[in-house]
């Protein structure tokens, strides 16, 4: 297959898969959204009263309120504060990865995605976990630290782990795993202009 006619099937396959992502809501980044709350719930127990999903939603729910546009104790508190997070700006990198995996037409194609659907997973919990704590920085402060029982890692540290997560990971990470299932098949080889053999 010629580059041009792969990048066109990928277009092609992009249009499915984007609109079963869509209507699936959560299902997609389940995995690393249940992962998560588990996660952040353990280790924020004095920050954090709940983390909950909702759809697509991950939902912060904190031990702090707002009283005069001061963060205070929930007793103190007009109203509580949360941090939403739609995961959608994270886990679009599964039918992307989808579009690129099944247009190459590689030997034992679900057990491959799966592979890939594993690492993205792993990715996605990492990011949803930086945008939590992001999140929490900015609307908590200092308080995030003060009540944290487990060491986090500071501002510039979070910031660039945010951005990483957001800008960087959804959109190189499903090429990377497309370009490492490829390396060694026919299909990898025709679109690289090489002669090749497909590997295990």
């Amino acid at each position: 297959m010629s580059l041009h006619r792969y990048i066109g099937l990928v277009i092609l396959l992009m249009v499915p898969f984007f609109t079963l992502w869509y209507a699936l809501g959560a299902l997609p980044s389940a995995p690393a959204l249940w992962l998560s709350q588990l996660t952040l719930n353990a280790a924020l127990p004095n920050v954090l009263e709940a983390v909950t999903i909702d759809n697509h939603q991950l939902l912060a729910l904190t031990r702090f309120g707002e009283l005069d546009d001061q963060v205070v104790s929930l007793a103190e508190a007009e109203y509580q504060l949360a941090f939403p997070l739609n995961t959608r700006m994270l886990s679009y990198s599964v039918p992307f990865y989808a579009a690129l995996h099944f247009a190459s037409r590689l030997q034992r194609p679900l057990e491959r995605f799966a592979w890939g659907l594993f690492v993205l997973w792993l990715l996605m919990f990492i990011g949803i976990v930086a945008v939590t704590l992001k999140n929490l920085m900015l609307g908590l402060g200092e308080l995030l630290y003060t009540h944290s029982t487990v060491p986090l890692p500071p501002p510039p540290a979070i910031a660039l782990l945010y951005q990483f997560s957001t800008l960087i990971v959804p959109t190189l990470a499903p090429v990377a795993l497309w370009a490492w299932s490829v390396r060694n098949t026919p299909q990898g080889a025709a679109l690289l202009g090489r002669n090749g053999a497909e590997r295990p």
